[in-house]
C-alpha cells in the first residue's frame, strides 16, 4: 500500500479512537456516515504537510452515450459509444457522484466509501463501488474536468497514476475476517464468492475494540483497499478517448 495512502488510513484508526469516544453522529445502532469517513480520512491523509488537491462529492456522467471532449485538436470531438450527446452540455446526465479524490505525489487517488451491511450485502455494494471506480464514465469526466481552457489548463499536469481506494467500516466480524483473506461462502453454500477482485488489492482492516450496543460479539472495525495504477482509466484522464 502506498505510504501516503496508509499513513492517512493509520490517523484516520487513530482520530476514530479519540472522535467515537467523545461523540457518535449517528442515531444509536447505526452507522456514522460515509461522507465522515471519507472526511476523516482525507484529513489523515493531509496531517503531515503535502502538496496535494482533494474534493468530495465529485460528479461524474451516468450515461454511457455522450460525446468526448477531445484535447487533440487534429481529431475534433471523438464519441463515447457513437452517439452525438456532448458530455459538456449534458448537465442533466451528471447525477452521479464519487465520494472523495485526492491528488498527491502526482497520484490521482478516486475513493469510495461504504458502511456496514450483512456480508453478502456488503461484497456487492463494494463491487459495485470498485466497478464504478473502473468505469469509462468516471474517466472520462474527470477528463473534461481537468481539460477547461477557459478556466486553467491541465491544473494536475500528466497524471502519472490513477489508484482507487475502497474505505468501510463494519461491526460484523465476518467481514473484518473476508477482507483479511479475501475468502467468503455463505453458510449453507457450497461455492465461495469470486472474489478475485479484491485479491489483488492491497488491504488493510483495523479493529478499534468499540463493541456493538446490540451484541457484545460485535465490534467496530475500519477497512482499506487500494488497487495498483489504473492504466486504463489513466490513459483516458490525461488524454481523452
Amino acid at each position: 500500500m502506498d505510504e501516503f495512502i496508509a499513513n492517512g488510513f493509520t490517523n484516520l484508526v487513530e482520530h476514530y479512537k479519540k472522535s467515537m469516544n467523545v461523540f457518535r453522529p449517528c442515531r444509536p445502532g447505526g452507522e456514522v456516515l460515509e461522507q465522515n469517513l471519507v472526511t476523516a480520512f482525507l484529513m489523515g491523509c493531509l496531517k503531515k504537510p503535502t502538496e496535494a488537491h482533494w474534493g468530495l462529492e465529485v460528479p461524474f456522467v451516468d450515461d454511457a452515450k455522450a460525446k468526448v471532449h477531445s484535447s487533440d485538436k487534429t481529431r475534433g470531438n471523438d464519441f463515447f459509444e457513437l452517439t452525438s450527446k456532448s458530455i459538456l452540455d449534458s448537465t442533466k446526465k451528471w447525477r452521479n457522484h464519487l465520494d472523495g479524490f485526492i491528488y498527491a505525489n502526482e497520484t490521482l487517488y478516486l475513493i469510495e466509501a461504504k458502511r456496514d451491511y450483512p456480508a453478502t450485502e456488503f461484497l456487492k455494494q463494494i463491487k459495485a463501488d470498485y466497478d464504478r471506480l473502473h468505469s469509462k464514465e468516471l474517466a472520462i469526466s474527470f477528463h473534461s474536468m481537468l481539460n477547461r481552457p477557459d478556466v486553467y489548463d491541465k491544473p494536475f499536469g500528466n497524471i502519472k497514476q490513477v489508484k482507487a481506494v475502497l474505505l468501510a467500516d463494519t461491526w460484523r466480524p465476518t467481514n473484518f475476517r473476508l477482507w483479511e483473506s479475501a475468502f467468503y461462502k455463505p453458510r449453507g453454500h457450497k461455492s465461495a464468492y469470486d472474489l478475485s477482485w479484491l485479491k489483488p488489492m492491497q488491504r488493510r482492516a483495523c479493529d478499534l475494540g468499540f463493541e456493538s450496543s446490540q451484541s457484545a460479539s460485535e465490534s467496530y472495525s475500519l477497512l482499506i483497499a487500494q488497487t495498483d495504477d489504473m492504466a486504463g482509466s489513466r490513459e483516458i484522464i490525461n488524454n481523452g478517448l
